[in-house]
């Protein structure tokens, strides 16, 4: 069986659902869930539509363990990235990767064939966020 990824999205939104569309699309990808605050926003509803899980709360995500190779945070929460990464940790998980606004930005960009990086909605989410002590 040809290997697959299984990819979480947090964030539905003007970043998330493009990104969530060009997912569903590509066969080696498991899209395994959606989280998102708004229940309404375009990537609930795909999710609704492509039978993927949604949830309002990111961090239960985490309790899915090393059910999810890669989580693409781009909820523009400043604070959602690290206490994702603290709740990974606290939960012996080191498997799962976050990705990055940057990082889903570049994704889309190859996977839409652009000649240059997809439009940031959140200028300031840079790197994987605070200390895991904060």
């Amino acid at each position: 069986m040809p290997e697959r990824i299984r990819i979480a999205v947090v964030g539905g939104g003007r970043t998330g659902a493009p990104l969530i569309e060009n997912l569903i699309e590509i066969p080696y990808v498991d899209l395994v869930g959606v989280a998102d605050v708004d229940p309404g926003c375009h990537g609930a509803i795909l999710a609704e539509e492509h039978g993927i899980p949604f949830t309002q709360d990111a961090l239960s995500l985490v309790n899915r363990g090393d059910e999810i190779d890669a989580i693409i945070e781009v909820s523009g929460d400043p604070a959602l990235k690290p206490a994702l990464k603290k709740a990974f940790i606290e939960s012996g998980n080191t498997t799962t990767v976050i990705l990055t606004d940057l990082i889903a930005r570049f994704v889309l960009s190859i996977a839409t064939g652009r000649n240059e990086l997809v439009h940031t909605y959140h200028p300031d989410d840079r790197g994987i966020g605070g200390s895991v002590t904060e």
